[in-house]
């Protein structure tokens, strides 16, 4: 059975990677309108991106049955091995500030705020992918019934926020250097938790 804090637990890990990107982008904009925008739109895409995994692995609950709580936990753990990996090769935030960047080369736009428009976007849904596997393996480990997921991609979407939140207001005040620390963080939190899947 899934907890409740086993589910904060998953979204402090996936609300590292946001935490990260906003510390980056903090350390140029981190006005006020700025700080809710970033925190609103990872919390909104962490709450989305969750459901989405889960409604698409209740389609394929039945068939995997036999085998979901296995699939649920490599899962699991291969998110929080890429994280651990783009960490370790990567600067913080590196891989989301790559594709904001390709956006705007695209739309030959000058480089401008990231927390508006195609730039946000951009930002908010690369950091939340991870959220679209771990909602899928939900779904596989046996939380059925959209009751049972409201309330987990609500707790997700939350956390995403504040942890948003918080890494605008680091980045404001100490640069880049907190990105990296939690982005390691976040990716040992759901190596360990994809292990315990095989024993709860």
């Amino acid at each position: 059975m899934t907890t409740f804090w086993s589910i904060l637990a998953i979204a402090v890990g996936l609300g590292a990677d946001a935490m990260s990107v906003s510390a980056a982008v903090g350390v140029k904009w981190h006005g006020r309108g700025q700080k809710f925008r970033l925190a609103w739109s990872m919390g909104l895409f962490q709450f989305l991106m969750p459901l989405a995994g889960w409604a698409v692995g209740q389609s394929l609950a039945g068939v995997l049955h036999q085998y979901g709580t296995y699939i649920a936990a490599t899962l699991v753990f291969a998110v929080g091995v890429k994280m651990l990996y783009e960490a370790w090769r990567n600067h913080p935030g590196q891989v989301a500030e790559a594709e904001e960047e390709a956006i705007e080369k695209a739309l030959h736009r000058h480089p401008k705020d990231p927390t508006r428009g195609w730039s946000l976007l951009v930002l908010a849904v690369a950091t939340s992918l991870d959220a679209l596997v771990v909602g899928f393996s939900l779904a596989l480990k046996g939380m059925t019934g959209f009751s049972s997921i409201w309330l987990p991609c609500v707790e997700i979407g939350m956390v995403a926020a504040a942890m948003s939140l918080a890494g605008v207001l680091l980045g404001q005040y100490v640069g880049k250097a907190i990105g990296r620390p939690a982005e390691f963080l976040g990716a040992l939190v759901l190596t360990a938790l994809a292990v315990s899947f095989l024993f709860v």
